[in-house]
């Protein structure tokens, strides 16, 4: 269920719906709030009464859209699964994903390349997105037993950022590259591996 705002609050909601939709196909910058608030079925007013400006709207927004990506991506903790076949469920997730020619990529990496001020509020949502991820692989890779669980959530949210920049400015599947490169940084760790293999991608 979304955690981005009160279940009363259908207007917000609504906006953020709209915000989400027309960010990841236009782009933030080239998107307006009379735009979102057309899509949203809102008027401006009832806009401007949850978010006092564009850049507070961006910044709600963000949250919203990395809880949906993420969703898609990270197993659920009932999944059955091992801490290393979570680590690698993400990645061979990430392919799947890559493989809708409407995936639009990593929310953070696409917002933080259209607004580079370092002020902008949006900043501290994307460090919490990216610490959110890091974190939840050092935890993964701690219960499975790492020699230095951070050094491979480090290792691991780079090879994410990565795979996730490859396929929007390349505007092509991730490759199975990526999860053979996962596999090689958990066996370098000495965790033992799965057998099975990533979903078929094009490389």
């Amino acid at each position: 269920m979304p955690t981005y705002a009160a279940p009363q609050d259908k207007v917000r909601d609504r906006v953020l719906d709209a915000a989400c939709e027309l960010f990841a196909a236009r782009g933030i910058n080239t998107t307006g709030v009379d735009l979102i608030a057309e899509v949203a079925g809102v008027s401006k007013r009832s806009l401007y009464q949850r978010f006092a400006s564009k850049d507070d709207l961006i910044a709600a927004y963000l949250p919203v859209a990395t809880d949906r990506f993420l969703n898609d991506l990270i197993p659920p903790a009932d999944a059955g699964l091992s801490p290393v076949e979570s680590i690698l469920r993400v990645f061979t997730a990430s392919q799947r994903a890559s493989l809708d020619p409407g995936f639009g990529g990593c929310p953070v990496l696409n917002a933080s390349a259209e607004i580079r001020d370092a002020t902008h509020p949006l900043r501290s949502a994307a460090v919490a997105y990216k610490d959110r991820l890091q974190e939840w692989f050092a935890a993964h890779a701690e219960a499975a037993g790492a020699t230095d669980p951070v050094l491979l959530a480090e290792q691991l949210a780079i090879l994410f950022d990565g795979a996730m920049s490859y396929t929007s400015v390349r505007a092509r599947p991730i490759p199975d590259s990526v999860y053979v490169t996962a596999r090689a940084l958990l066996t370098a760790q000495g965790l033992p591996l799965p057998a099975e293999q990533p979903a078929p991608a094009a490389s």
